[in-house]
């Protein structure tokens, strides 16, 4: 007993030490939930995105995107983030030749990846999660889709998403983080192979925006091109 009353105050200096000497991401890499921002700015479609985001525990860079319009309206413009490792990886098979394929190891990844939609119309959250699970229907079926679907709308909260509002949706792995506010409060779902086919729906052969798929492919084709 005197023991571990002694290693207790010992235990705490180490960890105060380590918080010091190290810094709070030391701590912050054991904390997917962590999230934040970088200063720097980039354009899709007139629409303002963070070059770099930190999120489920990595840090990502902006690739590119477009805006998904629907009857005419632009609804909102779609950013896709990927895991610098995985950039690193793909800027060494490619040269920017072959969009097709990277696009594919893109979706395929077990790296994080993030969509980042910024609405440009206020929408009713039954039309956003509606839409999102619609669109798999044919890949994952009807039951996993009313899932997804259920959880985008439980996530959501409320009866509608403002202009202006903010959705981000993470793949890591075969875990799915998705959350409003800058990445707070992500509520998780894990499902087998639902996070490529979500990608997929955006940069497959049949998207939901071609215009989206092709701001993603230009400024993929830029990205692994640059030194």
């Amino acid at each position: 007993m005197g023991s571990s009353k002694l290693l207790l105050p010992l235990l705490g200096v180490a960890i105060g030490f380590i918080a010091v000497t190290l810094g709070p991401d030391f701590f912050a890499a054991f904390n997917e939930s962590t999230f934040t921002i970088g200063e720097e700015s980039a354009n899709i479609d007139g629409m303002t995105f963070p070059k770099d985001i930190k999120i489920a525990g990595s840090k990502q860079s902006l690739i590119g995107g477009g805006t998904r319009s629907k009857w005419g309206f632009r609804v909102y413009t779609v950013g896709f983030f990927g895991d610098s490792k995985l950039i690193k990886t793909l800027k060494k098979k490619y040269t920017g030749d072959n969009i097709a394929v990277s696009t594919n190891d893109f979706t395929e990844s077990k790296l994080a990846r993030t969509m980042l939609l910024r609405f440009q119309r206020e929408v009713a959250s039954s039309e956003v999660s509606d839409s999102l699970g619609e669109a798999l229907i044919d890949k994952v079926g009807k039951e996993t889709s009313n899932t997804y679907s259920s959880f985008i709308l439980d996530m959501i909260g409320g009866d509608k998403l403002e202009k202006g509002s903010d959705m981000f949706i993470t793949c890591k792995g075969e875990k799915l983080w998705a959350s409003l506010t800058e990445g707070k409060d992500a509520s998780t779902i894990s499902i087998k192979g639902l996070c490529s086919v979500i990608l997929k729906m955006y940069l497959g052969d049949s998207p939901v925006s071609p215009q989206v798929k092709e701001g993603f492919e230009k400024n993929f084709a830029d990205l692994l091109s640059s030194s």
